[in-house]
């Protein structure tokens, strides 16, 4: 072959050798490149690993207690600041301030009343579907009206505000059965005061009670969806100790709906408390026997019940309407001399709500909000009734 056709064979299969030698080298090349790609992934983007989030609900709220209370205000109802990130897939935080809640600490845990929560999640194990979480947290108590963001309620039950111990120092382990359901247990202080500063600071004498040398509970948990999570369920049973010898026990049955325009949660409770560390029951008892500061002492074997029911509606694109009526019983089953469910309250509130910006939770709202407390006749102690016009704005502000 001479040289001018070696020359032209060349030059027609140039092309063609190119392309083969690129092709197979292409892999190598992508693979290097993904693998690049997958290392830069599990560094912290400064986008993830620090959030800023401000809530807000402040209004102008038009009151009456009774028949001779009544006050027109401008109030800040929630005030709070949610820090929050994600270093990696498997390493998150939390940490939540309440700005209008004093910062002493408490003597039971050394947090404070301003924190809501301070933790860490950590996920490990096959497709990391366990998960430890240490600090201070949200109980997991089954309760949509406490998972749900507080600037959205207007008034809390009892069994929220002043029954559970909803933010507790402790430890959770879960377990994620498959994406729609997980199974969770957490260990936790039962109150986050000591025994002796409870009574104390509330007028109580601790009479034959003695503290619990473990003053702790438990929560075991079920999370759950179904219908391509149209409904969720959160139910939760508690066992826990505040007095020696003296365990309490708790069921809680949270249930939810949601589509595009709606939401319905219904939350059902029960809780039993051989030692009333929640104060409602003990106050009306020690009137009800007319007892003296001295001789003050905690209800025992007391229950609580609640059914809570609140339905959000999307109306048109900018406007809802909230609607939230719960029924919730105070009884003490072995005082021969009360009756059971001598207590009742009932908490109910409406609100028209103007969302102005889809993507932004910011609303402006008018609304009522009531609160009806009674008692058997037995009792000596006339209804309490709390009533609230209130027109205001909150918004969730994602400051960073």
């Amino acid at each position: 072959m001479n040289i001018k056709a070696l020359i032209a064979t060349t030059l027609f299969f140039f092309p063609a050798i190119s392309l083969l030698v690129t092709a197979q080298e292409r892999p190598a090349a992508l693979l290097i490149e993904q693998e690049a790609d997958s290392l830069k992934s599990k560094e912290p983007a400064r986008a993830d690993l620090f959030k800023l989030d401000v809530l807000l609900r402040a209004g102008l709220n038009v009151e009456s207690m009774g028949d001779n209370e009544h006050s027109n205000k401008v109030n800040l109802d929630e005030a709070r600041i949610l820090l929050h990130g994600d270093y990696n897939d498997q390493l998150s935080y939390r940490v939540r301030f309440r700005l209008n809640r004093p910062f002493t600490p408490t003597s039971q845990d050394n947090a404070s009343r301003a924190l809501d929560m301070a933790y860490i999640k950590y996920k490990f194990g096959k497709d990391y579907k366990w998960s430890v979480t240490a600090g201070k947290q949200s109980a997991l108590v089954g309760s949509y009206e406490f998972e749900n963001n507080p600037i959205y309620e207007f008034m809390f039950t009892d069994y929220v505000d002043r029954i559970l111990n909803l933010f507790v120092v402790g430890g959770t382990l879960s377990y994620e059965l498959n994406p729609d359901h997980s199974l969770n247990v957490q260990v936790y202080n039962t109150i986050n005061d000591s025994f002796v500063d409870l009574h104390t600071k509330n007028g109580y004498a601790m009479g034959d009670l003695k503290a619990s040398k473990t003053p702790i509970g438990v929560y075991a948990t079920w999370i759950g969806s179904f219908w391509n999570k149209k409904i969720s369920t959160k139910w939760s049973y508690n066992i826990s100790q505040f007095a020696q010898n003296k365990t309490n026990h708790g069921i809680s049955l949270a249930n939810k709906f949601k589509t595009d325009k709606d939401m319905l949660y219904v939350d059902l409770q029960y809780s039993y408390l051989a030692v009333d560390h929640a104060l409602i029951a003990s106050a009306a008892m020690n009137d009800f026997y007319a007892r003296t500061n001295s001789d003050r002492v905690l209800a025992q074997d007391v229950t609580y019940k609640s059914i809570v029911v609140r339905y959000d509606r999307m109306l048109t694109d900018k406007w809802e309407l909230a609607l939230k009526g719960a029924y919730e019983t105070a009884g003490m089953d072995k005082d021969a001399n009360i009756d059971a469910n001598f207590r009742q309250n009932w908490t109910y509130f409406a609100a028209l709500q103007h969302k102005p910006f889809k993507k932004q939770d910011l609303r402006f709202y008018l609304g009522y909000v009531g609160n009806t407390v009674s008692f058997d006749r037995q009792f000596d102690r006339a209804q309490q009734q709390f009533n609230r016009l209130t027109l205001g704005t909150y918004f969730t502000i994602p400051a960073l």
